[in-house]
């Protein structure tokens, strides 16, 4: 028998290409498969199923990458590269909803497929961000800082005296650090815990959902704190589940 068609879900951020797809068990929808690559690896990748759909979140202007890929899929090829701007899956905050940073729409959309309850989704990449939605699918707002990696870039690149050695290694953790690579990667770290822990504590009631590069480090962490009496989920497929609730709606432009 043959293996049936399958959409495949790129989430293309600021650094890196992200893919995944459902695995299939017994006609039912499964696991998922997901993986990392960059922009000339994808062009090789063979996949072990027939595209259905290709389904793609971009957050950065990708002409020629988009132009390949209509070529290749056509009509297959769908492309969100801001927010749909009225479905009852969601309520806008943004006056205008096409500000709205559209992986950070999809990953809402995907943790209210998991739980009708109110949301906390909390997506560690480039930039950390954290959103809330509520049970009643409003956006409430969010924050926006640099990430692990981009706050130690924005040190490094603007002071004359913090500078990494060679021989130094970044720290992995957020305690203190002994050189000053180590400082300045567990101060950004501390500083991305400490933003998160009080967004939870001034939204208790909020489910918090984390996704990103550096998402499992961060769910790890909260999760080790003996202080912490919240569940928190590590859903790295976030993005793709809310591309998939759009496909379920029949939401696709």
């Amino acid at each position: 028998m043959s293996d049936p068609l399958r959409d495949l879900f790129l989430d293309i951020g600021n650094s890196r290409i992200k893919w995944g797809y459902r695995q299939s068990e017994e006609g039912q929808a499964g696991e998922w498969c997901h993986g990392v690559c960059d922009e000339a690896e994808f062009a090789s990748l063979n996949w072990p199923f027939e595209i259905r759909r290709l389904l793609v979140s971009c957050v950065r202007d990708k002409p020629a990458l988009r132009q390949q890929l209509q070529q290749r899929f056509a009509e297959r090829l769908v492309w969100f590269s801001e927010p749909l701007a009225d479905i009852p899956l969601f309520r806008h905050c943004y006056s205008d909803h096409r500000r709205l940073g559209v992986d950070r729409w999809l990953a809402m959309l995907g943790a209210q497929c998991r739980c009708q309850d109110d949301v906390l989704v909390v997506d560690a990449g480039t930039a950390l961000t954290l959103d809330l939605l509520d049970k009643d699918t409003q956006h409430q707002g969010g924050w926006i800082v640099a990430g692990v990696a981009l706050a130690q870039q924005a040190l490094f690149q603007q002071t004359e005296r913090v500078n990494p050695f060679m021989d130094e290694q970044q720290a992995i953790h957020a305690g203190p650090g002994r050189d000053t690579l180590g400082c300045v990667s567990a101060g950004a770290r501390r500083q991305l815990l400490a933003l998160v822990l009080s967004v939870m504590a001034d939204y208790p009631q909020y489910r918090v959902f984390v996704c990103g590069g550096d998402g499992l480090w961060l769910c790890q962490t909260l999760q080790a704190d003996g202080e912490v009496q919240r569940d928190i989920v590590h859903a790295p497929e976030l993005i793709f589940e809310g591309m998939e609730s759009l496909c379920a709606g029949s939401f696709l432009p």
